[in-house]
Formats: C-alpha cells, sequence, structure tokens
C-alpha cells in the first residue's frame, strides 16, 4: 500500500512511500527569504516528512539540491553538512545541480530514502 503525506500545491503530495522505500520533494514555505533561511526552514520540514513516513535523515540514499544560484553551492554545502553530520557512515549520495526554480524558490530537494526499520535488513 502506498502511504502519502497530504501536500499544500495542488496535485501533488509532501511525500510519499511504499514498502521500504520513502520518496521526498520539499521547498522552504517561505520563499521570500534568502537561500540560508529558505535551508533551515527545508531541512527542518524534510525531517518532518522523513518522520511522519516512518524514516529519518540517516535512511536517505540519494539526495538531489536544486539550486536557483550555482555560486551560492560552497555555501549552502556548508549548510547540508551541519544538518547531515560529520559522520561519513550517515551521508547520501548526493547531486547539486543549477535550475530555473518557481516563484522565488533558492532551493528544493528530493531525496530517496529507507524507512527506519528496513535498514538493518
Amino acid at each position: 500500500m502506498i502511504q502519502r503525506l497530504p501536500g499544500k500545491a495542488p496535485g501533488r503530495s509532501a511525500g510519499s512511500a511504499f514498502g521500504s522505500f520513502v520518496f521526498i520533494a520539499t521547498v522552504a514555505d517561505d520563499r521570500k527569504a534568502d537561500l540560508v533561511l529558505q535551508s533551515s526552514d527545508l531541512l527542518s520540514r524534510l525531517e518532518g516528512q522523513l518522520s511522519a513516513l516512518g524514516s529519518d535523515k540517516s535512511s536517505i540514499l540519494s539526495a538531489t539540491v536544486y539550486l536557483a544560484d550555482m555560486s551560492r553551492k560552497s555555501e549552502f554545502d556548508k549548510i547540508w553538512i551541519e544538518w547531515i553530520g560529520e559522520d561519513q557512515r550517515d551521508w547520501p549520495q548526493r547531486a547539486c545541480v543549477g535550475a530555473v526554480l518557481a516563484e522565488q524558490t533558492a532551493v528544493e530537494i528530493s531525496v530517496i530514502a529507507v524507512r527506519r526499520d528496513e535498514t538493518t535488513a
């Protein structure tokens, strides 16, 4: 059975899970904020979404980061490391790409994770 989190945007969920896997794409609530504030908000939302679907940040397999301004990638990288932690055993595969994002969105993240009870299998 597919589990879906209610989303705010028409036609989209805030995340979904099927079997062992969790899929989430998220942006900050306040898109008028700068990259630092959007990133902080987005990562906090991501943690909540992961938790609601039975996962956490240490169970992320893959993350794709979309930045509206690639010249700020090193700034985002610092925020990411603070959030994901220093332990390389918890680091997912991650790609960071430049993208034209909706409205004033500075950053969007899409992740694939596993549910906590499946990480030990």
